[in-house]
């Protein structure tokens, strides 16, 4: 049995209206009063990481929420005999048991400032796109803390996604790009918020004068999958509609949420003051997502032509190199056909070839494999 006990006093009005409790385990109870009477004060208590309190008392998430889309799928009822908040049983309660009038109601926050306002005032301060990330390992449970490996991968699986999701939404190779100004799709960090995991984030570039930042439409392409998250089939398909390298970043961000037991929060903002956009991923949401993904294995290829002329050739192993026009690079990789006949050097060719992204295992950098399908000599 759950035994709570009083912590801190979130809203008061003739006795504790919300409450933080903790159990005997140290871990964190979000208890609001929904049935009072002279003797006995009935309290609904949703189990809670310190990132989500403190996301709450900073008037960031609706109260509503907490109970509706709790953390852990387990709510619980205690009851305070003459107001005494010390070793409180709890019981557990069924989420559709739940009468209606326990719940607050919608747009209940614990700040008069609305949700989201200082994050608009810090986009338009800085002239660029700022984000908010959140995270919430288990390992915060019960203290604010984190791994400095999933610290680390939760970074770089953001900025992976958002850099392929940009080149969706542009269309344009990265190789030919001003190497003097920082890419688009560059993200740079800039704080933490106190006691939590929750990421400060920006844009390496600043917005054009009309409050414009580039690194919006990939953002705006990422939502249009997160929206989805609770329907897996539209979902996907939205992947699908994108694909290649954007399908494979998004899997492995949600293999990653699922993984680790890492639910993620993004609120995003421009200068141009538009009401910023939310959104949360849990395990429960990701999973059924990513299996769906790990299935459609084509959506997440991409279709390369490179122009050029072989360098190597070996027609026992059906590997190949080539140094392409477009930029003197040499790129090489595997076939479905055969290779014989093709000359090295002297003659030009036009590979038609299936680009997937992959990761190193153990330093987690990406790499794409090239796939050759067809060829033609030019």
């Amino acid at each position: 049995m759950r035994v709570l006990s009083y912590f801190e006093t979130l809203l008061f009005y003739d006795g504790p209206q919300l409450f933080i409790a903790v159990d005997q385990v140290g871990a964190r109870y979000i208890c609001m009063l929904v049935e009072e009477t002279d003797k006995v004060d009935k309290y609904l208590c949703a189990p809670a990481s310190l990132s989500r309190i403190e996301a709450l008392t900073r008037g960031e998430l609706d109260l509503r929420a907490v109970y509706e889309v709790p953390e852990v799928e387990e709510l619980y009822v205690v009851e305070a005999i003459s107001g005494e908040l010390k070793e409180l049983s709890s019981a557990a309660i069924d989420t559709k048991a739940i009468p209606d009038s326990w719940f607050p109601i919608a747009g209940c926050y614990l700040t008069e400032e609305k949700p989201g306002d200082a994050l608009v005032k810090e986009a338009m301060e800085r002239q660029r796109v700022v984000i908010h990330y959140r995270l919430n390992p288990p390992e915060a449970s019960k203290e604010p803390k984190i791994t400095a490996e999933h610290l680390g991968q939760a970074v770089k699986l953001v900025q992976r996604l958002v850099k392929y999701a940009y080149g969706k939404a542009v269309r344009i190779k990265d190789e030919f790009r001003d190497k003097t100004m920082p890419a688009p799709y560059q993200l740079e960090v800039t704080s933490f918020s106190p006691g939590s995991f929750t990421i400060h984030m920006q844009s390496a570039l600043t917005a054009d004068l009309l409050g414009y930042v580039q690194i919006s439409r990939a953002l705006e392409i990422i939502d249009a999958v997160s929206e989805r998250i609770d329907a897996p089939k539209e979902a996907v398909d939205k992947v699908a509609e994108f694909g290649g390298h954007f399908a494979s970043a998004y899997k492995n961000l949600l293999q990653f949420i699922t993984d680790t037991e890492t639910p993620v929060e993004y609120t995003w903002s421009t200068p141009e003051q538009k009401p910023p956009r939310h959104y949360r991923i849990n395990t429960k949401q990701a999973k059924p997502v990513y299996e769906e993904i790990t299935k459609r294995t084509e959506i997440e290829t991409e279709e390369a032509r490179l122009v050029g002329r072989l360098s190597k050739v070996d027609e026992k192993y059906r590997t190949w190199r080539i140094v392409t026009e477009e930029n003197q690079k040499e790129y090489g990789g595997s076939s479905d056909i055969d290779l014989a006949g093709l000359t090295i050097g002297t003659r030009r060719y036009e590979f038609v070839c299936e680009e997937r992204l992959e990761e190193e295992r153990g330093t987690g950098r990406e790499k794409t494999t090239l796939h050759l399908k067809s060829f033609k000599e030019l």
